[in-house]
């Protein structure tokens, strides 16, 4: 049976610290009316008292794996202060479970349905059409394969021209990005994603001699999709108790890309959820730093399999939240380095470094004496900063060739995501 969440794990829902300070306070009755629960549809919602004549309408669906929200207040920031504040009220015990859904509730919840129905009638259509016409399909994929191959060829004589020019007066967008990102070492910084890209254009002209997982890797690193239908029915899969380590969100273009990163409590297996906002709107997978879930994940066929799918899942959460079991910056690095070895286009590997204190040089140290440079705003920062105390944390995030950069913090009973 599903439990109500903790106050942690509302508050590392929040996009950031200020929307998490304002969801605090308004995590009190005073403001709220009309509030409900109903615990089969892990429904929530409630009126929240505005500066407008009209109260803000907030409706949470709290449903494992599958949370969202929607809040008729103009914020553009997902969830909103009203959205968590009305979620610590629920995490409280002072929202009232009913079974009887306002009709704007019902509308919400039974059109969110209809575009999941919708969604999987698109995808069974595809698969028809596909099954329907293998050769067609063979047909279409040879086609884009040839496109692919050709643009990469482009893009590797590209490589090597700038390599014999001198990339010193280069006015591209990627010297640009490489210069403000790694400062006065860009020179080293755009070789190394020079090779990284040499390296992908070759490994695409040998597609066929690699072995079916690098084929698989290489495949989405050129940007072809994956098929979740084929990967629910052909991924490796891994029942486990979840341990929801930490979430990151990207903007990218017109979207956001939004990750998460669990391990297996039995498995010890790493896994990555990715899911896409359209711009303005949050990613539907939205899951609270801390949580445990019982769940089997579906893991995509690649050289390093870390992307799945939560299948199958039922919240199991933990009143005290305890921190992962973890390991040194030197595993860390080892670990990483082990990537790397079998797919070398990995820009860096999650990682739980135990008996952790970072200092205001940015930098964070282990037990064992062992240093690396955080990456990450100056907010992100000071809060690490604030719940160490000087003192070791454990600390969850993306270890990669240029540093460390903090996803989540636990210190005692209290995670905190960065």
């Amino acid at each position: 049976m599903a439990e109500r969440w903790t106050a942690a794990q509302v508050n590392s829902l929040a996009p950031d610290a200020p929307s998490q300070k304002a969801g605090a306070k308004l995590g009190i009755p005073g403001p709220w009316s009309g509030t409900g629960y109903q615990h089969s549809g892990r429904l929530l919602w409630g009126d929240c008292k505005g500066s407008g004549s009209k109260p803000y309408q907030v409706t949470v669906s709290v449903a494992d794996s599958d949370t969202a929200y929607q809040c008729t207040c103009p914020s553009r920031k997902f969830p909103c202060k009203h959205a968590l504040g009305l979620l610590l009220l629920w995490s409280a015990g002072t929202v009232a479970e009913t079974e009887t859904l306002p009709d704007r509730v019902e509308a919400w919840s039974a059109d969110r349905r209809d575009r999941a129905e919708k969604s999987a009638a698109r995808s069974a259509a595809k698969a028809e059409k596909v099954a329907a016409d293998p050769e067609g399909a063979a047909k279409r994929a040879a086609q884009r394969a040839e496109r692919i191959g050709n643009g990469l060829a482009d893009l590797d004589r590209w490589l090597t021209d700038q390599i014999a020019a001198g990339i010193s007066d280069s006015a591209t967008l990627s010297l640009t990005a490489a210069r403000s990102s790694s400062r006065d070492r860009w020179p080293d910084a755009v070789l190394a994603e020079f090779a990284r890209l040499h390296l992908l254009c070759q490994a695409w002209s040998r597609l066929t001699d690699l072995p079916p997982a690098m084929q698989d890797t290489v495949r989405r690193r050129v940007g072809i999709s994956v098929d979740t239908d084929a990967v629910r029915r052909d991924g490796e899969r891994v029942s486990d108790r979840w341990h929801v380590l930490g979430t990151r969100d990207r903007a990218a273009d017109k979207l956001t890309e939004r990750r998460v990163w669990l391990r297996g409590a039995e498995s010890g297996r790493i896994a990555m959820l990715l899911a896409f906002g359209a711009m303005q709107q949050a990613p539907a997978l939205a899951l609270p730093v801390g949580a445990v879930y019982r769940a089997e994940m579906a893991f995509h066929s690649e050289a390093l399999p870390l992307r799945a799918q939560m299948e199958s899942s039922e919240i199991d959460l933990d009143r005290d939240i305890a921190a992962p079991g973890g390991g040194t910056l030197h595993t860390a690095a080892d670990e990483f380095a082990a990537a790397l070895a079998v797919d070398p286009w990995q820009e860096g590997w999650p990682v739980v470094i135990a008996g952790a204190v970072p200092d205001r040089r940015g930098e964070l140290a282990d037990a064992e004496g062992g240093r690396v440079p955080l990456i990450c705003e100056e907010t992100a920062l000071w809060r690490l900063l604030a719940v160490s105390g000087g003192h070791p944390v454990t600390v969850f995030g993306d270890y990669t060739d240029a540093g460390f950069e903090p996803l989540t913090v636990w210190s005692e009973d209290t995670v905190v995501a960065l």
